[in-house]
């Protein structure tokens, strides 16, 4: 009979162990498209073995079935700075491409209308009008190629001024997003702390979304981050302290007064 209810009582826990389980890959499948979530993984352990019976060598004994050992997290901590350092390289020449774009449609260089061609007549029109300065012909190709230069010269001082501001703007929403996620990362860095003091239970929803704050960190800069015994993630952004387990260090913004030519 007490084999019998042993049995039992193996057959019960693998079934309720398994019910848990499938609690976990329920909730794998509710948060398929949530941003940063990382799917979750069960690991059974076997439960204690209870000895019976007093022989001195090889003793009898009975298991009690499994269970739940713990609950990971199907990532790789290898991959995740890997991925950090490049999204990080990638919007580095990602902005620099679009800058040297954009100043390359102010030129039009490969458009036909070149910058340059605008500067070599004037150049031009000067030497002729150096050589026979009372011809009338050169005097009024000297002006028009003058005020052609002059035209195309503020069009493009325009456009490099128009650029810059847009370029000046979207600086100040990147420091207002960093300076966000910093605040981010270090609330949820003392939430974290918080829960998995007791050594307990771990705070997988908040790592989850710690982690996804520390990707869209590295999209605006050069990121370095560690993590404390208790939890606590430091992050260095550009070489500088951003966030540690004492305060959010934030950036502040600078603005330089342009002068117009």
């Amino acid at each position: 009979m007490a084999n019998s209810f042993g049995s039992l009582y193996i057959g019960s826990s693998s079934l309720r162990n398994q019910q848990n389980a499938m609690h976990t890959t329920a909730n794998n499948l509710t948060n398929v498209d949530t941003p940063g979530y990382v799917r979750q993984q069960v690991l059974f352990q076997d439960e204690n073995y209870v000895k019976f019976g007093n022989a001195a060598i090889s003793p009898q004994q009975y298991g009690l079935g499994v269970s739940i050992g713990d609950v990971v997290h199907a990532r790789e901590m290898f991959l995740d700075k890997l991925y950090r350092n490049t999204s990080s390289r990638s919007a580095f020449y990602s902005t620099s491409y679009e800058a040297t774009c954009e100043v390359q449609t102010y030129f039009q260089e490969m458009e036909g209308k070149q910058y340059q061609e605008a500067l070599k007549d004037f150049y031009n029109a000067m030497n002729d009008f150096g050589t026979n300065p009372g011809d009338t012909t050169a005097q009024s190709v000297i002006v028009q190629k003058a005020s052609l230069f002059l035209s195309r010269s503020q069009a493009f001082y325009a456009g490099l001024k128009k650029y810059q501001n847009n370029i000046n703007t979207q600086i100040s929403e990147q420091i207002d997003q960093v300076n966000k996620l910093a605040k981010t990362i270090y609330d949820l860095n003392h939430e974290i702390q918080k829960i998995e003091s007791g050594k307990v239970e771990t705070a997988m929803d908040l790592r989850d979304a710690r982690d996804y704050a520390l990707d869209q960190l590295s999209a605006l800069g050069r990121i370095e981050y560690n993590e404390d015994a208790d939890g606590i993630v430091s992050v260095r952004f550009e070489c500088h302290d951003l966030v540690d387990g004492a305060r959010v260090y934030e950036m502040d913004k600078k603005v330089d007064k342009v002068t117009d030519f």
